[in-house]
Formats: C-alpha cells, structure tokens, sequence
C-alpha cells in the first residue's frame, strides 16, 4: 500500500519536470542560435523554447524572427523578448510592442526594439509600433531605415 503514495509523488515530478520553461541568457557567452554571433546587449536578448523543452537564443529580434520563419514545422511553448526598459528580463511577446525606429538601434541593424506601450522611451522615439504577430505578418516588407 506504500507503492501508491510513492507513485503519485513521481507522477507528479515527472509531469512538472516536463513543462517547457525558460532559461537565463548567459550574456556574453552564448550565441545567437540564428546568426552566431555572441549575445552582449542585455536589452536585446531574445528566446523561443519549443513544446519539446529546447531553448534557443536570440541576439536581436530580427534573428528571432527569420529563425521562426525557417521553422515552421516547430511549435512554439514559449516566445520570449527582453523588455528594453528592464535588461535582461524576458517577457512573452505578447505583453510588450515592438518598434522599428532608427533612433534606437538594435544589435543586428534592423531598428527593431521591444517594450511595453506605456514606455517613455516609446513616446519619444519616431518610429512605428507592431504588436509580435504584426511585426512576423509584415517582416518581409519592412522599410529599410
């Protein structure tokens, strides 16, 4: 009768221990999974975990974004950005704009940068604003700037 308690207690290890999750970007140590280059601007670090637990790392969100377009076939438990206005810090896409401004140059020279709407940095920056799934929907006719 023993056997049941101990069951229920690895059931439930095994089934937490399964839940994709995020890990912290070793900045100025990992590379970039899309282009390879080293991972150094903390307010530019980006990551997308995969339904099977693998974590990718990103340098700039345009890296992010062309790795998403070329796997497709991948489904995606966790789309992650650094929020420009709190380095280092990884929040889902969803929560936060990205905007294409060439006032605030992003590692790859794109002039993309995520933060939440509400930033100041946001109001004083010319530029437009995409929510995630605008800036992947129009990526491919993006103005150069």
């Amino acid at each position: 009768m023993k056997v049941l308690p101990l069951f229920g207690i690895l059931f439930a290890l095994l089934i937490t221990s399964c839940t994709p999750s995020s890990k912290p970007i070793n900045y100025g140590t990992d590379a970039c999974d899309y282009c390879r280059m080293t991972i150094v601007d903390e307010r530019y670090g980006n990551q997308l975990v995969s339904t099977t637990g693998k974590v990718f790392n990103f340098d700039a969100i345009e890296c992010q974004v062309n790795f998403r377009k070329e796997n497709t076939e991948t489904q995606w438990a966790l789309e992650l950005v650094t929020d420009y206005t709190n380095p280092k810090i990884l929040v889902p896409t969803d929560q936060l704009v990205i905007i294409h401004s060439k006032q605030m140059p992003s590692p790859m020279g794109m002039y993309l940068t995520a933060m939440p709407k509400d930033a100041p940095e946001l109001k004083d920056a010319e530029g437009k604003v995409y929510t995630f799934p605008e800036l992947m929907e129009g990526f491919d006719e993006l103005p150069q700037l």
